[in-house]
């Protein structure tokens, strides 16, 4: 998770229904992010972003008031521009639907200015098959005997690299591709963060415009600048969108400084997606919807 800016805007129902081995969790998109709601422990109706770029699970620290948690220890916390120390509790119980998780271990991190109280981690997604539905803001956990409709999806190779999902994609710069892996954060506000070895690499910044800057808040704590510049074009899942709004990361620690992925696609772009993730078959599924046209900020 890279959050930028997160905004507050009208909340959903909080309603979860199951049928046979399908869980559907609705959910509010706020900002571009997605939010959901699950029963911690005895707690109900804790608002949780769901994030694909974090693969484990948090506690907002400023909200453990409200859930009864342990302090068992404490762990390393890799952020977006750093990394830190932060305590974590052990032996959680997390409930959405008909789903019942035990024994999650939660890490507590402060995000001061947040309207949530933790992050839905892949930790917590990938035993089942998810679909993220933007037509119907809903989320389904199918079991493996379930029927998924995949007409008209395109069908990509998942990769896990440092347990973290990404896809093959590119970058159109001057009629040249620039390729490589791209994280898929959808707990990640912005549209798309150039990791700052392949920015130095393909000297992204000389060979696009400048259009402004962007302040990020890592989960680490750490406040930094970044360029925001113009990208001709980005090839996803065998499409093609153009002209967006990319930021470049000069980080010389934490995951924005990884050689091993070329950048991470946020949810001001995943949004544009329907998606389904078969994380035990290792193969992501897209298709364009309702939001393709909607603007870039």
């Amino acid at each position: 998770m890279k959050p930028i800016i997160i905004f507050l805007t009208l909340l959903l129902p909080i309603v979860v229904w199951a049928q046979k081995g399908l869980t559907i969790l609705p959910f509010s998109l706020e900002n571009n992010s997605v939010y959901v709601y699950c029963k911690v422990n005895k707690t109900d109706s804790i608002k949780f972003l769901f994030d694909t770029g974090a693969n484990g699970s948090v506690i907002n620290s400023n909200s453990k008031k409200k859930i009864p948690l342990k302090i068992d220890g404490k762990s390393e916390n890799r952020g977006s521009n750093g990394v830190n120390s932060v305590d974590y509790s052990s032996q959680n119980t997390i409930q959405f639907g008909n789903i019942k998780k035990n024994d999650i271990q939660f890490t507590l991190i402060p995000y001061d200015s947040a309207n949530f109280d933790g992050i839905f981690g892949t930790d917590i997604m990938n035993e089942r098959t998810i679909e993220i539905d933007y037509h119907k803001n809903e989320i389904r956990f199918y079991d493996k005997d379930d029927f998924i409709d995949l007409t008209e999806f395109e069908k990509v190779k998942l990769h896990m690299i440092d347990n973290y999902p990404a896809i093959e994609s590119g970058i159109i710069v001057n009629g040249k591709e620039c390729s490589g892996f791209f994280g898929l954060d959808s707990g990640a506000d912005d549209v798309l963060t150039i990791a700052s070895p392949f920015a130095k690499n393909n000297a992204l910044i000389k060979t696009m415009k400048t259009i402004g800057k962007a302040t990020a808040r890592g989960s680490d704590g750490s406040v930094y600048e970044m360029p925001v510049v113009l990208c001709p074009a980005v090839k996803f899942a065998q499409k093609y969108l153009y002209n967006l709004p990319i930021t470049l990361s000069g980080s010389t620690e934490g995951i924005d400084s990884t050689e091993k992925m070329a950048g991470f696609f946020g949810n001001q772009f995943l949004k544009r997606f329907n998606t389904i993730i078969d994380f035990k078959n290792g193969y992501i599924y897209f298709k364009l919807n309702k939001n393709l046209y909607s603007e870039f900020n």
